[in-house]
């Protein structure tokens, strides 16, 4: 079923606003899954609980830093292809702390950038970051409920009046449900102009091994599940979304690299790739 969606404007939450109830917040007694990314990226913000979580998930997945390393890199191809196309607009969901060769970086000093972040402590972590940064913002959002980072005033402040963007979901669709990743894409859809972009990534989790379980198992720990879906399906929740060429890849081919550790991801977790897609409206 078509998840539903409304309409931007209508929504009677608040909106959000920067450095809100976000000021001392960072737990170092609890893992956090964007603290782990920056640890296993050679990033210095995480603590100790987070480097003896992401040691946990590279004993049941070793390659595990190498694959987040394949969705940074797959980010920075599908920047720098977007920047090429003449985009200097972004708009990042889930985006983690902004480091190691993140958007800003990429794009350069001309784009504007606003990132955003389910997780609070990332939030906090992430706006110290770019606070020095004119062009660039960050915002607490569910990247299944894009509509509460539309409604910022924010958006006019960096953007003023433009609507043609390029848009992040970026390693995020695994752990957004069907229904949320589908209202995800319809409302940023019917929001952005004509001409916009996104880029998205995915994995084929529809296969699970014992290890498998027991990494998903960690995720749920830190509150963060992950989907399982095959790519059939991930096609299926794409919406009015056009998938332009080179069309869903995998992130190996999109970056010219040998099929490195996609067998070891097979075998240890069931996972039977990682691809990406740049869409169009």
């Amino acid at each position: 079923m078509v998840a539903e969606t409304a309409a931007v404007h209508p929504c009677k939450e608040e909106q959000v606003e920067e450095h809100s109830d976000l000021s001392g917040i960072a737990d170092a007694s609890k893992p956090n899954p964007g603290r782990i990314y920056d640890y296993l990226l050679g990033g210095d913000h995480n603590f100790e609980v987070d480097r003896l979580t992401a040691q946990k998930l590279q004993s049941i997945a070793p390659f595990f830093p190498k694959m987040l390393r394949l969705l940074r890199w797959f980010l920075g191809e599908a920047v720098r292809r977007l920047s090429a196309e003449g985009f200097t607009d972004f708009i990042d969901f889930a985006s983690g702390l902004p480091t190691m060769d993140h958007i800003h970086h990429t794009a350069g000093p001309q784009a504007r950038v606003l990132y955003s972040d389910i997780d609070p402590v990332t939030v906090a972590y992430g706006q110290e970051i770019v606070r020095e940064l004119p062009h660039v913002r960050y915002l607490q959002c569910d990247a299944g409920k894009p509509e509460t980072v539309l409604r910022s005033k924010v958006i006019s402040e960096i953007f003023g009046d433009n609507r043609k963007f390029a848009v992040g979901l970026n390693a995020i669709a695994f752990f957004l449900s069907d229904e949320d990743l589908e209202h995800s894409l319809s409302v940023l859809y019917d929001w952005v102009a004509p001409g916009s972009k996104l880029f998205i990534s995915d994995a084929d989790h529809s296969e699970q091994t014992d290890e498998a379980k027991s990494f998903h198992k960690l995720y749920e720990t830190m509150g963060q599940p992950l989907s399982n879906r095959s790519k059939k399906d991930f096609e299926g929740l794409l919406g009015k979304w056009k998938v332009t060429e080179p069309g869903m890849q995998r992130l190996e081919d999109w970056l010219d690299l040998e099929k490195t550790f996609a067998d070891e991801m097979t075998s240890t977790l069931g996972i039977s790739n990682f691809y990406g897609a740049i869409l169009e409206k």
